[in-house]
């Protein structure tokens, strides 16, 4: 299968890590397409918050729904724009049905997945500490601290941020878990050092009236 690379944005970069859980046998994973219409699906990095939206296709951050409808925070585990996750071929897709092959001329596709355009999140609702490069670097955190998903299919959604209204009210947005340790630097060979927040995955979504 041919690789299409979009950009050169650096792998190293972005990074999510599973620091304590359920080994990787029984870990607490979900699959789902990304929705065509997302249209900030480039910055869905390794350790951005993603959710899926009613068609069970995940977009970028994550939203307080609506009635009992509460979309679920996700850690996304690969870079979008990875080589082995970024897939596909300009050109011409052939079509088989009933013996007629059909050319789609205008067949200009990456899928975001070596396993068919499907992203590997890890959702909130699961125990456990990750890191992740993907937060608000010009925040304040300190243990204990709440955090959130900045908006949800915008520009710079899913960073990670420190929440600003209190958890179990109507006017308070969604936690994705609390800060175990606050940013620190971690040592990544030559590529120099790696920022990364640790927190506890907690989700606790928004009272709807």
């Amino acid at each position: 299968m041919a690789i299409t690379r979009k950009n050169f944005v650096r792998q190293y970069e972005h990074v999510a890590v599973v620091a304590h859980g359920a080994h990787p046998e029984y870990r607490l994973e979900h699959t789902a397409p990304i929705a065509e219409t997302e249209t900030y699906a480039a910055q869905m990095f390794q350790g951005a918050i993603v959710s899926l939206n009613n068609d069970g296709e995940f977009v970028l951050g994550c939203g307080a729904g609506t009635g009992v409808n509460y979309p679920v925070p996700c850690i996304a585990f690969k870079n979008i724009q990875d080589p082995d996750v970024t897939t596909g071929v300009a050109g011409k897709s052939k079509r088989v049905d009933g013996g007629v092959v059909t050319e789609i001329d205008d067949y200009d596709k990456s899928t975001y997945s070596s396993v068919g355009g499907q992203l590997t999140v890890i959702p909130c609702t699961g125990s456990y500490e990750i890191e992740s490069t993907e937060f608000d670097i010009e925040g304040t955190y300190k243990p204990n601290d709440a955090l959130i998903p900045s908006g949800v299919s915008a520009d710079g959604a899913g960073i990670i941020k420190k929440a600003t209204k209190q958890p179990y009210t109507t006017a308070s947005e969604p936690i994705i878990g609390f800060v175990s340790r606050p940013p620190y630097a971690v040592a990544n060979g030559a590529y120099g050092n790696q920022v990364r927040i640790a927190f506890w995955t907690n989700f606790i979504p928004v009272p709807h009236a």
